[in-house]
């Protein structure tokens, strides 16, 4: 009578991985890396990388401004100053007040300068262009109506200004004048010419260079210390533009933002490519809503804010963590609403849709994330995945989820829920019982947690079934 022979050990695997490598959208789920994700929302690095950590959650600066945050800006490094509909406020302490009323309710550009004293100028291309100095409002009367302003430590500069015959024009202000556009020999005009036309679209000082885009170019205007031609523009590229002024924010020693198909970094006047790893989310922008996009920083953090889908205002926000060594993508946060954020005193703030102004990070964790992984091991037979190990802080009050699919996410398979009960790391035992996951060629697990968590590394554990014929 013929013996049935055991299965050999060799048929029995364990592989181990961790959560390192960020989201990655950009290539098909068998081929990123084992430590990338396909999907994920609330999460972002912290003093813990590589382990896998909630985002902070934010908390309500003020009270709400009652309409849709139309610039939300630093005064220097002495407080915020925010649009919302057809007001500017002031904040002192972060309590919100009024200092200008029935303004057009537009977007605005901001940029700080002097103005007999330290001053903010603001612009959104329809009223006149104002300027704040801590008591006051007033018009800076003779400077021109455009849609951007910016400014280095010699001169204030305006673009897409409403009356010029063209919308490629720089007006800038005579020397370390803001009060002065029309001095014949001081303050004047660069226009910025392509082939493809267009308007400028973004503008701002970084690096001690003016940055000017169109929506598929950009070019640097340098100073060059000669008082016969006071500034030289250098055109850079005619096949990267920004298409959202709102999400060109500097971090460290780059700038970033939205291009027409791709995530931009620039820095010593040139740029590269940075958004393939969040290429899904690229690809899902609501084009009709661009506008409403928005980027702000942490001053180590690069958050961009889209609209995709069927949304109309932002309902994503993205994480690239700039710093050397980390250099990856998180989805931090879904349905915010941000228009704008601001950096102030290291301390980053957001406002929304509804005029309400946030400290961002600045809270324990009290939302919800999710992070789903690759498709694991497709080069092999059909295989009985029976546990998972997961290593984790989760602390009471906390809640972990774990799924698994053997169709790529077409199905999901609930493994087991856990209550946080321990205020140190623990390795949580996962059962996966056939009953429940039935046999596959490959695996993708979907986590899901509520409150503050912290994930370091799991491992599956499964058998190689025999070849059947």
């Amino acid at each position: 009578m013929a013996q049935w022979k055991p299965l050999p050990a060799s048929m029995n695997r364990r592989e181990e991985w961790n959560y390192a490598g960020g989201v990655f959208t950009g290539a098909d789920s068998f081929d990123i890396k084992d430590n990338q994700s396909i999907d994920e929302y609330g999460w972002d690095t912290d003093e813990n990388y590589p382990a896998l950590s909630t985002a902070k959650s934010p908390t309500a600066y003020g009270a709400s401004g009652g309409a849709t945050t139309r610039l939300l800006m630093n005064y220097g490094n002495v407080q915020l100053i925010r649009a919302v509909g057809t007001k500017l406020q002031k904040e002192v302490s972060g309590t919100w007040s009024d200092i200008a009323t029935g303004l057009t309710d537009a977007d605005w550009s901001a940029a700080n300068f002097d103005v007999n004293g330290a001053a903010l100028i603001l612009t959104n291309g329809t009223d006149p262009v104002k300027y704040w100095n801590g008591t006051a409002i007033a018009n800076l009367s003779n400077a021109p109506k455009g849609k951007y302003v910016t400014a280095d430590n010699l001169r204030v500069f305006i673009a897409n200004v409403t009356n010029d015959e063209t919308k490629d024009r720089i007006h800038y202000c005579a020397f370390q004048d803001a009060t002065d556009w029309t001095s014949a020999e001081n303050s004047g005009i660069v226009q910025y010419y392509t082939p493809n036309g267009g308007e400028i679209t973004a503008l701002t000082s970084f690096g001690g260079v003016i940055w000017a885009f169109k929506k598929d170019s950009f070019c640097n205007i340098f100073h060059t210390g000669d008082a016969r031609a006071a500034y030289r523009l250098v055109p850079n590229t005619d096949n990267v533009g920004c298409v959202n002024a709102k999400t060109l924010v500097g971090v460290g020693e780059a700038l970033y933002w939205l291009g027409q198909n791709d995530i931009y970094i620039g820095s010593a006047n040139a740029s590269s490519r940075i958004g393939e790893p969040v290429r899904a989310y690229l690809n899902r922008i609501n084009q009709t809503y661009l506008d409403k996009c928005s980027a702000f920083t942490d001053g180590i953090r690069y958050y961009l804010n889209l609209v995709i889908d069927n949304a109309t205002e932002p309902n994503i926000r993205l994480m690239y963590d700039t710093r050397k060594g980390y250099r990856i993508w998180r989805v931090s946060g879904i349905n915010e609403q941000y228009r704008y954020g601001a950096l102030l005193n290291g301390v980053p703030y957001a406002g929304n849709t509804s005029g309400q102004t946030y400290k961002i990070n600045a809270a324990t964790s009290s939302g919800t994330a999710m992070i789903m992984t690759k498709d694991f091991d497709r080069s092999e037979a059909e295989k009985e995945y029976w546990q998972l190990y997961n290593q984790c802080y989760l602390p009471s009050g906390s809640t972990f989820k774990v799924e698994a699919s053997v169709d790529q996410g077409v199905t999901w398979y609930t493994i087991d829920t856990i209550n946080g009960s321990s205020p140190t790391a623990q390795n949580d035992a996962s059962i996966i019982p056939l009953d429940r996951l039935p046999l596959g060629y490959w695996v993708r697990f979907r986590m899901t947690v509520t409150g503050p968590f912290r994930l370091y590394a799991s491992q599956r554990y499964y058998r190689i079934q025999p070849i059947q014929y």
